[in-house]
Protein backbone atom coordinates (compact mmCIF):
# COMPACT_ATOMS: atom_id res chain seq x y z
CA UNK A 1 0.00 0.00 0.00
CA UNK A 2 1.00 3.63 -0.90
CA UNK A 3 1.20 5.86 2.20
CA UNK A 4 1.83 9.60 2.81
CA UNK A 5 2.78 10.57 6.24
CA UNK A 6 2.26 14.57 6.73
CA UNK A 7 3.44 15.76 10.30
CA UNK A 8 5.63 18.97 10.91
CA UNK A 9 7.59 16.99 13.25
CA UNK A 10 11.13 15.29 11.42
CA UNK A 11 10.85 12.60 14.83
CA UNK A 12 7.36 11.49 14.18
CA UNK A 13 7.58 11.43 10.39
CA UNK A 14 10.67 9.02 10.88
CA UNK A 15 8.67 6.80 13.25
CA UNK A 16 5.78 6.48 11.67
CA UNK A 17 7.24 5.61 8.07
CA UNK A 18 9.54 2.91 10.02
CA UNK A 19 6.52 1.34 11.69
CA UNK A 20 4.57 1.54 8.49
CA UNK A 21 7.89 0.11 6.22
CA UNK A 22 8.08 -2.68 8.80
CA UNK A 23 4.18 -3.67 7.37
CA UNK A 24 5.34 -3.75 4.12
CA UNK A 25 3.70 -0.32 2.93
CA UNK A 26 5.74 2.37 0.55
CA UNK A 27 6.08 5.99 2.11
CA UNK A 28 6.41 9.20 1.47
CA UNK A 29 6.59 12.24 4.01
CA UNK A 30 5.46 15.94 3.85
CA UNK A 31 6.42 17.94 6.57
CA UNK A 32 2.64 19.89 6.29
CA UNK A 33 -0.90 19.30 5.04
CA UNK A 34 0.35 21.82 1.64
CA UNK A 35 3.06 19.96 0.95
CA UNK A 36 1.14 16.57 1.33
CA UNK A 37 -1.45 17.82 -1.38
CA UNK A 38 0.84 19.03 -3.65
CA UNK A 39 2.43 15.23 -3.06
CA UNK A 40 -0.62 13.42 -3.39
CA UNK A 41 -0.97 15.33 -7.00
CA UNK A 42 2.43 13.72 -7.72
CA UNK A 43 1.99 10.24 -6.63
CA UNK A 44 -1.45 8.83 -5.11
CA UNK A 45 -1.60 7.11 -1.79
CA UNK A 46 -3.54 4.61 -0.79
CA UNK A 47 -3.67 6.14 2.81
CA UNK A 48 -2.24 8.87 4.88
CA UNK A 49 -1.57 9.44 8.07
CA UNK A 50 -1.65 12.73 9.52
CA UNK A 51 -0.99 14.73 12.79
CA UNK A 52 -3.45 17.32 12.99
CA UNK A 53 -0.97 20.46 14.59
CA UNK A 54 1.24 21.54 11.55
CA UNK A 55 1.94 24.90 9.92
CA UNK A 56 0.78 26.14 6.29
CA UNK A 57 -2.24 23.65 6.81
CA UNK A 58 -3.10 21.67 9.96
CA UNK A 59 -4.46 17.93 9.64
CA UNK A 60 -8.09 18.91 9.75
CA UNK A 61 -7.84 20.88 6.85
CA UNK A 62 -6.41 18.41 5.07
CA UNK A 63 -8.66 15.52 5.60
CA UNK A 64 -11.40 18.10 4.50
CA UNK A 65 -9.95 19.25 1.50
CA UNK A 66 -8.72 15.08 0.38
CA UNK A 67 -12.94 14.22 1.18
CA UNK A 68 -13.68 17.30 -1.09
CA UNK A 69 -11.86 16.25 -3.70
CA UNK A 70 -13.74 13.08 -5.95
CA UNK A 71 -10.26 11.64 -6.93
CA UNK A 72 -9.43 10.71 -3.35
CA UNK A 73 -12.58 8.93 -2.43
CA UNK A 74 -10.69 5.58 -1.97
CA UNK A 75 -7.75 7.15 0.33
CA UNK A 76 -7.56 5.76 3.96
CA UNK A 77 -7.12 8.80 6.18
CA UNK A 78 -5.82 8.25 9.71
CA UNK A 79 -5.60 11.16 11.77
CA UNK A 80 -2.95 10.89 14.87
CA UNK A 81 -2.61 13.46 17.70
CA UNK A 82 -0.97 13.89 20.84
CA UNK A 83 -2.46 17.42 21.18
CA UNK A 84 -6.45 17.18 20.03
CA UNK A 85 -7.83 14.67 22.46
CA UNK A 86 -10.73 15.54 23.81
CA UNK A 87 -14.29 13.97 22.40
CA UNK A 88 -15.45 16.94 20.17
CA UNK A 89 -11.72 16.77 18.48
CA UNK A 90 -12.15 13.15 17.93
CA UNK A 91 -15.58 13.63 16.49
CA UNK A 92 -14.65 16.21 14.47
CA UNK A 93 -11.91 14.53 12.84
CA UNK A 94 -14.25 11.81 11.67
CA UNK A 95 -17.18 13.98 10.77
CA UNK A 96 -14.51 15.20 8.32
CA UNK A 97 -13.78 11.87 6.99
CA UNK A 98 -11.13 10.57 8.67
CA UNK A 99 -10.87 6.71 9.14
CA UNK A 100 -9.34 6.44 12.42
CA UNK A 101 -8.33 8.79 15.01
CA UNK A 102 -5.38 7.91 16.93
CA UNK A 103 -4.21 9.56 20.06
CA UNK A 104 -0.70 9.67 20.64
CA UNK A 105 1.20 8.16 21.89
CA UNK A 106 0.30 4.48 21.51
CA UNK A 107 2.80 1.70 21.71
CA UNK A 108 4.25 0.21 18.17
CA UNK A 109 2.43 -2.78 18.07
CA UNK A 110 -1.05 -1.26 18.66
CA UNK A 111 -0.74 1.51 16.70
CA UNK A 112 0.07 -0.79 13.69
CA UNK A 113 -2.73 -2.66 14.77
CA UNK A 114 -5.16 0.62 14.58
CA UNK A 115 -4.12 1.18 11.15
CA UNK A 116 -4.56 -2.43 9.65
CA UNK A 117 -7.72 -2.01 11.31
CA UNK A 118 -9.11 0.91 9.62
CA UNK A 119 -7.43 -0.39 6.26
CA UNK A 120 -9.46 -3.80 6.45
CA UNK A 121 -12.31 -2.04 7.38
CA UNK A 122 -11.99 0.58 4.36
CA UNK A 123 -11.70 -2.25 1.98
CA UNK A 124 -15.42 -3.82 2.81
Amino acid sequence: MNVLIADDNEDGRTIMSLLLQENDHNVVAAPNGKIALDRMKESMPDMIGTDILMPEMDGFELCRQIRANPEYNHVIIIIYTGSYKSPADIELGCAIGANEYIIKPQEPNVFTQLIEKAILEHKK
